[in-house]
Formats: C-alpha cells, sequence, structure tokens
C-alpha cells in the first residue's frame, strides 16, 4: 500500500492525498468492525466484498475474525473464493507482471483461512478446511479452548526500528491481546517476519490433535489439512478445566520455538 494510513479523515489535506479502496470480506464475521476502523483513516475508502466482481475495484482487502469454516463454505457456492486465491497469491499461469498478489490482511479466522496448512479443522466438513493460501504457516485452529476459554493479557508489540528488542529502554509496551477461541501458528517459514511469540499450553482437544499431527509427521505423511479426528475424546481422570492452561509471552528475539 503506497499510502501511509492517517487518522483524521476529515482533514482538508485528504483530498491532495492518494486514496486507496480497501475491501472487507463480508461473508460471515466482524467485517461491520473492520470497515469501521478503516473508514476513520484519511485517504481510505472501503467496500464490502461478497461478489468475485467486487474484487476488481479494490487495491487490497482485508479477512475478518468470525468462523472461517463458514466463510469456506458460503464462498466456495460461487465462485468468491477461486477469485480470492487469484486476487492474494496471483496468478500461476499468467506472466503478466500485474497478477502478483494484492496486499492482505487477515484477523484471527482470516489468519487460518491465508495459512498454507491448516489442523484442528471442522470434522463434519467434506474436504475439511477451505484454506486460501498464501503464507507459509501451519496453523491449529481453536488451540487455546471453547468460547468460555477466552481470555485477555498484554503481549509484546514488534520491536521500534532499530532495536532488536520491544523490552529495551524506550520500546514499546505491551499490547492487549485478546484470544477469542484463538488459533495459533504452530510453524512459520524462512520467509515469515515472526513479530511475536507465545509459549501456551494447548486445550485438550488441541493436543490431541497435535499428538495426530506428529504421528503423521514421524510416518513421513504431507500434512496440509487435518480435521479434528480423536479430539472429541476425553481422557479418564484429565482436568475439568477444558482450555485452561499456562499462557506466557515472551519477546520477539527468544529463541523458543512456537
Amino acid at each position: 500500500m503506497s499510502t501511509s494510513l492517517k487518522s483524521n479523515k476529515n482533514d482538508e489535506s485528504a483530498d491532495q492525498e492518494e486514496v486507496v479502496t480497501i475491501g472487507v470480506l463480508a461473508l460471515q464475521g466482524a467485517f461491520e468492525e473492520h470497515q469501521d476502523r478503516l473508514e476513520r483513516f484519511r485517504g481510505v475508502n472501503t467496500i464490502l466484498v461478497r461478489t468475485p466482481a467486487e474484487l476488481s475495484n479494490i487495491d487490497g482487502i482485508v479477512l475478518p475474525g468470525g468462523e472461517s469454516t463458514a466463510m469456506g463454505l458460503i464462498g466456495s457456492h460461487d465462485g468468491t473464493w477461486d477469485a480470492l486465491k487469484t486476487f492474494i497469491n496471483g496468478s500461476p499461469h499468467d506472466n503478466k507482471s500485474n497478477t502478483s498478489g494484492k496486499p492482505t490482511w487477515g484477523t484471527c479466522a482470516g489468519m487460518v483461512l491465508l495459512s498454507d496448512r491448516c489442523v484442528g479443522t471442522s470434522a463434519v466438513i467434506e474436504n475439511g478446511q477451505s484454506l486460501i493460501g498464501g503464507v507459509d504457516i501451519l496453523v491449529c485452529r481453536n488451540y487455546f479452548g471453547s468460547q468460555i476459554s477466552s481470555f485477555e493479557l498484554g503481549t509484546p508489540c514488534p520491536p521500534p526500528e532499530g532495536r532488536q528488542t520491544s523490552t529495551e529502554e524506550g520500546g514499546n509496551s505491551d499490547y492487549p491481546g485478546v484470544f477469542i477461541r484463538a488459533p495459533a501458528i504452530l510453524n512459520a517459514g524462512p520467509d515469515v517476519t515472526v513479530l511475536g511469540k507465545v509459549l501456551a499450553t494447548p486445550c485438550r482437544q488441541a493436543a490431541v490433535v497435535l499428538r495426530e499431527l506428529e504421528r503423521k509427521i514421524d510416518a513421513g505423511e504431507k500434512v496440509v489439512n487435518m480435521g479434528v479426528v480423536d479430539a472429541l475424546v476425553r481422557e479418564n481422570g484429565a482436568g475439568d478445566n477444558e482450555g485452561e492452561g499456562r499462557k506466557m509471552y515472551v519477546d520477539v528475539s527468544s529463541d523458543s520455538a512456537l
């Protein structure tokens, strides 16, 4: 995006600035909240995207939080999903210079959709979770538990320019991170810039999924999409507080693995 986003949209100088048009995927989820926030910035117009045709009028797109499975089901019926893949990832069959992917932001469920690999997908959906892909990450849906296990905790902001960590003197203060039935990025490829890390015990259901994932990897399988499978089975004598576990945030400079 070539134009910086500045607040106070009614500033008179806005008429002299380049205006970008950002689409917000509006199939399901918190699209109105994302549109409202974007509309507060000077130099930004927004469009709610529900059809493939609306992608031709935007410079970038935001995939909001919500229910990633529902978004995939809705978008797969009219060609929207395939159009999103081309818009975000570019066309692999066209050598024109303008076919590279457009700027994209994914929040929570949107991040799940942008992942190249996903585990913990719905066990009742045929062919598993519909992914758009484009980001070399492995995601686990509902890693932190169900809705009642949601929590809020201060998380370190990315380090300021020129600093190695966010905790150095003069660094940014913590940002209130909100985890509502949240997914987790388990692994990121070498071309992905990690801004912050979290060490956390998965909920019981996610732990079963991860054990199955580990078994498949040990067996030499390449896992792109894996459903819940046995995750609904509860071990006898397990704790009653599903989703409760150790939650600790570490600076981006930590060598600890995700």
